[in-house]
């Protein structure tokens, strides 16, 4: 091969590597959400990640999901409702809930929340023990998870942060669908939900560069025959 032909190579080598490299994962987030209204007449939705999450701070009266973490590959490994999520796992991070204000009975049944990656793992745990060991890694930047102030009330875990039964619950309605109910009075009701992250879709350039990657070293093989 010539030193212009290597050269090309090369570069063509190293621009298919670099789309590789770009194109291996990224976040997965909440992508849809449907069911019924609650029983205070509200549809749930998907909103952005709140400054809080401790019970006495943030309220809604329909069942709210918003991203955390994405891209986090853990450090440590992690208890789920029905497993343990290893380290080293590349994982993306969720939260659902429900908080009335006050003591008042609210319910929001069969909601379910549909993601862009396949459900890896579901936090719902009474005390949300769960949840509150994960969310150093696993919460939403920016959002407090903690810090309780002024009469707030407690961050997790605490008594029946999480599903309680008695209404509660959830399955895997697909791969990347999970239904939900929730029934609160006080407090709320809040689960951590897991993902993979999203495959991201090879760019539309790159098929040409792999056939010009098979183009070029057929062209040397047939110059090599030839010589």
């Amino acid at each position: 091969m010539s030193r212009n032909h290597f050269n090309f190579a090369t570069r063509l080598a190293a621009a298919a590597f670099a789309v590789v490299a770009g194109a291996t994962g990224a976040s997965a987030a909440l992508i849809g959400v449907s069911g019924p209204n609650s029983t205070a007449g509200v549809a749930p939705s998907i909103i952005g990640a709140p400054a809080h999450v401790l019970d006495d701070v943030v309220f809604n009266t329909g069942m709210q999901g918003f991203d955390e973490a994405q891209g986090v590959t853990t450090t440590m490994a992690y208890t789920y409702d029905s497993g343990v999520l290893a380290a080293g796992s590349y994982v993306d991070s969720h939260m659902i809930f429900l908080n009335s204000q006050g003591n008042g009975r609210l319910e929001h049944f069969d909601v379910v929340w549909t993601f862009d990656a396949p459900i890896i793992a579901v936090m719902s745990d009474t005390g949300g023990a769960y949840e509150a060991a994960s969310t150093g890694e696993l919460g939403a930047a920016g959002t407090n998870y903690t810090l309780t102030f002024g009469g707030s009330g407690p961050a997790a875990p605490f008594s029946n942060r999480g599903l309680e039964g008695g209404g509660d619950g959830y399955s895997l309605f697909s791969a990347n669908q999970l239904q939900v109910s929730m029934v609160v009075t006080e407090p709320g009701d809040w689960i951590r939900v897991i993902t993979a992250p999203a495959p991201v879709p090879l760019p539309a350039g790159f098929p040409l560069v792999l056939t010009g990657l098979g183009a070029l070293g057929l062209a040397a093989r047939r110059r090599k025959r030839a010589n």
